[in-house]
């Protein structure tokens, strides 16, 4: 008799090597996405505070960020105003 053990055996073992290995991939991926959902609606929550023009909710939001956050809204804001302005200015004035 052999001392290793039988193929069926090492198969499920590789298995569930492999399962484990899937599932950590996959907790990294959720972990990553709920952190990048949680990025969103930070800005989002800045966002509709300058949306209803709340100055001090904007900058209670904004404090509470890390400064690459406030620089990628800050981004993302300059991105809205101008295309704003050029959706304005295509616009026809009846329609102001």
């Amino acid at each position: 008799m052999s001392d290793q053990p039988p193929e069926w055996a090492k198969n499920l073992e590789k298995a569930a090597i492999e399962a484990a290995r899937t599932v950590e991939r996959a907790g990294r991926a959720l972990g990553k996405a709920v952190e990048q959902a949680g990025r969103t609606a930070k800005a989002q929550a800045a966002m509709a505070a300058a949306y209803q023009a709340d100055l001090e909710a904007l900058e209670r939001v904004l404090r509470a960020l890390p400064a690459e956050q406030v620089r990628d809204i800050s981004a993302a804001a300059a991105v809205v105003t101008a295309t704003a302005d050029q959706v304005l200015a295509q616009t026809p004035k009846d329609d102001l």
